[in-house]
């Protein structure tokens, strides 16, 4: 019935669309949610519980590309930086059964985090906020335990001491895996995170696959762009972009910034038709890696 009343609505311009009911008054609740071949506990504020009920195959990018590369690279470990509580691990390892380190700083995600670990295998869970330094800074956290956004401020909110990603692995003793997925998604901390990762990038040369949100970035003054533009000094040729919903969009070239650019200037969050990317980047020397994982994402 849904389903014909949202077709009678398509005709005439209109959409049924839902919105968030998950607010912080449910955060005491606890909702399993099916992932993959995974139930899942999150607590009750937290969007994905939604987001899993009516599209079951959400993020479903990042299985595929951690399939695709172990065709090439079977010992591979895939990094999930802003693991939350533990749904995208279970995206990658319903796809297929590889090592994940997954990274979770806020504490209210890494307890869901902890809680669902034990039903996979080979995962190692670290509670950590990172950065492009070694800092310790004051921030107001928004959002927190389901979607927390770290908000930068002048000695108000609470203090965080953040790693680079490069120190955490050394710390860990996990910098010599074989790691050839990087993915994040720590809502507009992506690109300061990929700057502390520098070590990564040139010694691992991981496939990069992580949320580009504009919205997001300018509440923090973080010029994402520059960024993403200097993985072409690590041998990133390409940005294949897709859209907020995992849809296959265009693969751009690095050096071509104008039109980088105007990708960069064109999403907005309710004022675009898209509201941020997941872009995703191969090194250049698993060019035959992209175009697999082209052919497998391109709408036929």
């Amino acid at each position: 019935m849904r389903k014909l009343i949202r077709n009678l609505l398509n005709k005439v311009g209109y959409d049924l669309v839902k919105v968030n009911v998950h607010d912080d008054s449910k955060a005491h609740k606890i909702s399993k949610v099916k992932v993959g071949n995974y139930l899942i506990d999150m607590p009750g504020n937290n969007v994905q519980i939604s987001t899993y009920k009516y599209r079951p195959d959400a993020n479903n990018l990042l299985g595929i590309l951690a399939l695709c590369v172990s065709k090439k690279y079977p010992g591979l470990t895939v990094i999930d930086i802003g693991a939350n509580v533990g749904d995208t691990i279970a995206v990658i390892k319903t796809a297929i059964e590889v090592p994940v380190i997954g990274i979770e700083g806020d504490p209210v995600s890494y307890k869901f985090l902890e809680r669902n670990a034990g039903q996979f295998q080979n995962l190692t869970i670290l509670k950590q906020f990172l950065g492009e330094k070694k800092q310790t800074m004051h921030v107001e956290l928004e959002k927190s335990g389901w979607n927390t956004t770290l908000i930068p401020s002048e000695g108000k909110g609470q203090e965080l001491t953040l790693l680079t990603l490069d120190e955490l692995l050394e710390q860990q003793k996990l910098s010599t895996r074989e790691i050839k997925v990087l993915k994040v998604d720590c809502e507009g901390f992506d690109t300061i995170i990929l700057r502390g990762a520098t070590a990564l990038l040139q010694t691992q040369k991981p496939v990069v696959f992580f949320e580009y949100n504009k919205t997001n970035m300018n509440a923090i003054n973080e010029d994402g762009m520059s960024t993403l533009l200097s993985l072409e000094q690590y041998g990133y040729r390409s940005v294949m972009y897709f859209d907020n919903y995992g849809r296959y969009m265009l693969t751009a070239p690095i050096h071509n910034h104008s039109l980088i650019g105007e990708l960069h200037n064109y999403t907005e969050d309710g004022v675009s038709q898209v509201g941020y990317y997941d872009v995703c980047l191969f090194h250049e020397n698993d060019g035959e890696l992209q175009d697999a994982f082209t052919k497998t994402v391109r709408p036929a």
